[in-house]
């Protein structure tokens, strides 16, 4: 069981997340990363949530096993409810739009427009008293008002955006308590996690393997 201030990932690779706090469970862009077991477990998941439509974030297929597993709302940039018009019930599917919270029950989401090859949208989501911000594999935009206790970032590759560079002055702006390296290589996640070690030492690095879980703790809380 996990306790107020814990907060359970599990990193599947790329920008895909789950996350989980004592009362909520929350899916960033899993792609078509999770295996047949793991989707028909996630029967408790109270949101699914997709930066934008590209292969490594997005997969038509695994959103409607995820759905029929869990039957979660499903929170999304617009050219992913084209695809997905019919086959998920409209009202359980809600587009997301620049500068807009949404709130679904205890749980809420606030959208920001991010910078991409094409329109990607990144998440600041409050879980209770515990606030997680995912940045996709977005270039670098302004987050100062977007101040959350776990922040996971792109550094890099395969992204023409992210970079270890534009994931540090995310992380500056956000001022977490920790900083999960996502969405690039070894070198970059090295590269990033040096940059924060200098000059944000309020900040603990995680960079994980893919298909790894993790317990944070949040010491503030």
């Amino acid at each position: 069981m996990l306790k107020n201030n814990e907060v359970a990932v599990f990193y599947l690779g790329v920008s895909g997340v789950l996350a989980r706090t004592s009362n909520q469970a929350v899916l960033i862009d899993p792609a078509g990363l999770l295996k047949k077991e793991e989707i028909l477990a996630l029967k408790t998941l109270n949101l699914l949530l997709f930066t934008h439509d590209h292969l490594d974030h997005f997969s038509e297929g695994a959103t409607q096993a995820i759905f029929k597993a869990s039957a979660t709302p499903i929170l999304a940039e617009a050219k992913i409810a084209k695809t997905l018009n019919g086959k998920i019930p409209a009202e359980k599917f809600v587009i997301a739009e620049n500068q807009k919270t949404y709130n679904f029950g205890d749980l809420s989401a606030r959208v920001v427009e991010g910078i991409h090859r094409g329109p990607i949208m990144l998440y600041q989501i409050k879980m209770g008293e515990i606030t997680l911000f995912h940045g996709g594999d977005s270039g670098y935009v302004p987050l100062k008002d977007y101040l959350s206790d776990i922040a996971f970032v792109p550094t890099g590759r395969m992204s023409p955006t992210a970079s270890p560079e534009n994931a540090y002055k995310m992380v500056a702006d956000i001022k977490p308590e920790a900083a999960v390296a996502m969405h690039g290589s070894g070198k970059q996640k090295q590269q990033f996690e040096q940059k924060v070690k200098e000059n944000l030492p309020n900040t603990s690095i995680l960079i994980l393997e893919s298909y790894t879980a993790k317990t944070i703790t949040l010491m503030k809380k």
